[in-house]
């Protein structure tokens, strides 16, 4: 699959909004007479928790032709951004729907939300909301050490499901418009289109990994807590890739999705069917890859990503961290087995010389490119200066910029870049983790993303509003 499908970013947010304000709509139609304001906001948070619910399982990413062309590292920020709002809104359904029946007396909001909480006919929904605390403090935590990576992906996806079955059953039992069948048709829609991504998910995309007969061809170490795996699939494999894009790769005896792991392709498509990987020591599943025989089955699911060199023939700058030369080297084979004659600008920035990962393969790319490279050692912070030394010698206005490594060295670097004069949308960055960041195009896309809620809690504001 090619970087570059799925829908635009406006289209994918316009429908966002249009399937998570759907039920409001529905209950804004049915002719039942509203409550007061409070008691309807309180209503239009329920109806609209659970159809994020439902979105969630649409935006974990692996859908590219959903959201690849917006990266997998704005899907997950959007989505991990999206669990939370959620909890928000859950939490306050049943306190606004408090206030609303403690009929102006603050001292009775306790009370009637005590009452709330332990009704029997509630429990279901009560449930769902813990559940719903549990899958968000979890998904905070699941970067700390003393949590396993793989126990978080065994609970997160299942436990996603029972809480949203819970939270259809609230709804059910207890929503004001339940008897509407438009409603009960929307709420089986949703469940549907859930219901598809899981079996995907967790049936037919691991099924699909094992087709090839992947294996790994070889793994060495190629510098400090660094090495590379060479993955040898069949001479008619059906992988398309753009260099710089990733994958997702489970190793025999362990199976996906809960033992999968995204890896970056530091090869280019002519090298298929060899896939070279890139991968840095960081945790139990990584450090045992060294002692992986050649012929080990591997599964893999790809590619994903959006981090590829877009057309065109300015000049290329490309700032890497610690493994986050992996998908450099990609772009930098691929401009090569190309013959790219662009100008290739490459900041290096790595611990220590030892943690250089595989010079001579970079000094050989030189050799065919016009390729300069600065190397950022001894774990010195990157700058401003450094990047304006980079820049040297060409516009920035006709550059485009690749940004792949540790997080606060993106975020210094793109706000260097963009006060040099380059182009916003010229910046281009993939995350190893998924947070929204410090930086100004961070910030610029947090922004973006709470403007869809913001559209949602104006529309439920109108939706308590109304009335005769």
């Amino acid at each position: 699959m090619k970087a570059g499908v799925g829908l635009p970013g406006a289209l994918l947010a316009l429908l966002y909004v249009g399937l998570a304000s759907l039920p409001m709509l529905v209950g804004h139609l049915s002719g039942i007479e509203p409550l007061r304001p409070l008691g309807e906001f309180a209503t239009a948070l329920g109806l609209t928790t659970l159809a994020l619910l439902h979105l969630q399982f649409l935006s974990s990413g692996r859908y590219e032709n959903l959201s690849g062309r917006i990266g997998i590292d704005r899907t997950m920020g959007f989505h991990r951004l999206a669990a939370g709002t959620l909890l928000v809104f859950a939490i306050l359904h049943p306190l606004a729907y408090a206030i609303a029946s403690a009929a102006g007396d603050p001292a009775m909001v306790g009370d009637r939300l005590l009452k709330l909480l332990l009704s029997t006919r509630l429990r279901t929904g009560l449930f769902a909301l813990a559940g719903l605390v549990v899958i968000v403090v979890l998904a905070v935590l699941r970067t700390r050490p003393w949590v396993r990576y793989e126990l978080w992906r065994v609970s997160h996806g299942p436990l996603a499901v029972v809480v949203t079955a819970l939270s259809a059953h609230h709804a059910v039992l207890n929503g004001a418009y339940t008897d509407e069948i438009p409603l009960r048709l929307i709420w089986a829609a949703l469940a549907v289109m859930a219901g598809a991504a899981v079996l995907i998910a967790y049936v037919l995309r691991p099924r699909r990994m094992w087709r090839e007969g992947w294996v790994v061809e070889r793994v060495r170490r190629l510098g400090e807590r660094t090495i590379e795996m060479i993955l040898r699939g069949p001479v008619s494999t059906a992988l398309r890739f753009r260099a710089g894009q990733f994958i997702w790769l489970s190793v025999a005896p362990n199976r996906p999705p809960f033992h999968d792991h995204p890896f970056s392709i530091a090869s280019a498509p002519a090298e298929l069917p060899l896939l070279r990987l890139v991968i840095g020591e960081v945790g139990n599943c990584t450090r045992g890859f060294l002692e992986l025989a050649s012929g080990t089955r591997v599964a893999i699911d790809g590619p994903h990503g959006s981090f590829v060199l877009p057309p065109g023939d300015g000049p290329v700058v490309l700032i890497a961290g610690g493994v986050g030369i992996a998908p450099m080297f990609g772009i930098l084979a691929d401009a090569a087995a190309g013959n790219d004659r662009r100008p290739f600008r490459l900041l290096y920035a790595a611990r220590s010389q030892q943690a250089v990962v595989d010079a001579e393969r970079l000094d050989a790319l030189r050799a065919r490119l016009d390729l300069a490279i600065c190397y950022l050692l001894h774990g010195g912070p990157l700058d401003v200066p450094h990047i304006r030394e980079l820049l040297a010698g060409i516009r920035p206005d006709t550059a485009v910029a690749m940004l792949c490594g540790p997080p606060r060295m993106m975020e210094i670097a793109a706000d260097a870049l963009l006060d040099a004069g380059m182009r916003a949308s010229a910046i281009h960055y993939e995350r190893f983790d998924f947070g929204a960041g410090r930086g100004r195009l961070d910030h610029r896309r947090r922004r973006q993303a709470l403007s869809v809620f913001a559209v949602l809690l104006v529309l439920m504001g109108l939706f308590s509003l109304r009335g005769p």
